[in-house]
């Protein structure tokens, strides 16, 4: 199975190189995402959810160590890529979602997916901390996260903008880009969806801590920034809602939570303390 899992991996890695070649070239043509371009990343996604679903099998479930993470966030962004196209109703993201999920892709074959590139979790801890609720944990932090990016982009690119009109300027990028208007509206419904996500995710979390009887979790350094990252985006919800400030002032706070998450990320996998690390899901 984990060959069979590979290859499918490779097969969905060429099909969303395609499709963000096909969105890129109806980016500068101009026209919102086509469906051949749509299509094929829609196939891509299904053979990327059977490679990930087999290489769960065949491992007797998904190690979060190596590239696997870095998957999983790829799988979860291209899903997000249709939330956003067709419940959210906002087109022409195309061009930046898929192609960050193909570097991703990119980055996890680099990382390479085998386990033992992270110090292992004590056996006892790490029998007590697989189950559905961990898995379910995993999957609702990653999917949030995935949302705070996007919010955090569209709020970049509204920076971007804001200040091109300003200064009259004009580039290829302002003149494809949608108006600032819309990307303030799909960074704010973005944080809007992920923030109840988060925040069930961190719950299923301590719920899961508190079972096991881990000792001091709250002051785990993954915890605290998780618990900053919520408090930023809690504050850009608050602020965008009640309107009292800024598109920019918004924006920019915006901008600062997607770099905690992407902080966060990091050091989730690399920071050598603290009784957080990964095990298995599913």
């Amino acid at each position: 199975m984990d060959k069979v899992s590979l290859v499918l991996f490779w097969i969905s890695f060429a099909g969303l190189v395609g499709s963000s070649v096909l969105f890129g070239y109806e980016l500068l043509q101009r026209r919102a995402g086509t469906v051949p371009a749509k299509m094929v990343t829609a196939v891509s996604l299904i053979v990327l959810t059977a490679s990930i679903g087999l290489n769960s099998m065949a491992n007797k479930g998904t190690p979060l160590t190596g590239g696997n993470e870095l998957i999983l966030a790829a799988w979860a962004l291209l899903v997000l890529f249709f939330v956003i196209e067709y419940v959210l109703k906002f087109k022409k993201y195309g061009i930046a979602l898929v192609p960050v999920a193909v570097i991703l892709m990119a980055v996890a074959q680099l990382v390479g997916r085998a386990e033992g590139d992270i110090a292992p979790m004590p056996a006892a801890l790490g029998a007590q901390m697989q189950g559905l609720g961990v898995g379910f944990h995993v999957l609702l932090i990653v999917f949030a996260n995935m949302l705070f990016l996007v919010g955090a982009i569209a709020s970049a690119l509204y920076l971007y903008q804001d200040k091109q009109l300003k200064t009259h300027s004009t580039s290829l990028l302002s003149r494809r880009l949608p108006a600032l208007a819309n990307l303030e509206r799909l960074a704010s419904r973005s944080v809007a969806i992920a923030l109840p996500v988060y925040l069930a995710g961190q719950v299923l979390g301590v719920i899961r801590a508190i079972n096991v009887d881990a000792a001091g979790w709250w002051s785990d350094p993954r915890v605290m920034m998780s618990g900053a990252v919520l408090i930023v985006f809690v504050a850009f919800s608050v602020l965008t809602i009640r309107n009292k400030m800024s598109g920019r002032t918004t924006s920019w706070i915006a901008v600062v939570g997607g770099i905690l998450v992407i902080v966060l990320m990091i050091i989730a996998r690399t920071l050598p303390i603290g009784f957080h690390v990964f095990g298995n899901i599913f």
